[in-house]
């Protein structure tokens, strides 16, 4: 950077310690403290109704790294790594899901799949979905405070849906006390969360991770808002080093 002034970012999600050194050596200094947490769901219902869609050819959809974890934590619970023959006679999902973290994590799981289509969010994911004619039903594993986007077009269009929950979000709001020359959301949770007790400062930097998080930050605060350019984490710090180095 051109100046030795250093930047103060919270972000409302863990961040990987190698992620926040790297930054720290750009003169951008990341403080994590979480504003919504996440449980995944394991009753015996959703175990049976998992293992049931396993036997068939379903079309599944994705749009977060915490369904694809819920998932993955059954998944290893109806084939333990034991029952590797029993594993491959299952005949794979067709899957749609969100580009960046969400298909990195899939990629992370021993779950028999086929990328059917991926999008930078939920909406644009839908309209692959339209444009290649899936009649439904569809199988969207979701948490309990998903959003409407994809839902709502697939209805317009008479696309069947069956929603799974796979996993609950509660809010773990916290007063920050502090100034922060930015602020890093990655989900709409986390905005409603963090405004719940909490005002910005005129000059913060509100960093979102995809349109959908931009536009629940609209809805709170006048300040700057910056889309990072990739759904990963690492995505938002670089999107963060390169506005903050800029402005020097």
């Amino acid at each position: 950077m051109l100046s030795n002034k250093r930047y103060r970012i919270l972000s409302t999600r863990a961040v990987d310690p190698e992620l926040v050194s790297s930054a720290a050596e750009q003169s951008v200094d990341i403080i994590p403290q979480a504003f919504i947490s996440t449980r995944p769901l394991a009753t015996d219902s959703l175990l049976q109704q998992v293992q049931q869609l396993l036997r068939e050819k379903a079309t599944v959809v994705f749009t977060s790294v915490n369904a694809v974890n819920a998932i993955h934590n059954l998944y290893i619970r109806i084939f333990p790594a034991d029952t590797a023959t029993t594993q491959a006679n299952i005949p794979g999902w067709n899957v749609y899901c969100l580009e960046g973290a969400t298909k990195e994590a899939l990629s992370r799981t021993a779950i028999p799949y086929h990328i059917a289509g991926t999008a930078a969010n939920a909406a644009m994911l839908a309209q692959i979905i339209v444009r290649n004619e899936e009649k439904g039903p569809l199988v969207f594993f979701c948490g309990d405070r998903r959003r409407d986007e994809l839902p709502d077009i697939l209805w317009q269009r008479n696309i069947g849906l069956n929603e799974v929950i796979v996993y609950e979000t509660t809010e773990t709001p916290a007063v920050t006390g502090e100034t922060y020359d930015g602020i890093f959301f990655l989900s709409p949770s986390a905005v409603q969360s963090f405004f719940s007790i909490n005002h910005l400062q005129q000059h913060t930097v509100c960093f979102s991770i995809g349109p959908t998080t931009a536009a629940a930050l609209e809805q709170y605060t006048n300040n700057k808002i910056i889309i990072s350019t990739g759904q990963r984490m690492a995505d938002m710090v670089q999107t963060a080093i390169i506005y903050f180095n800029n402005i020097n």
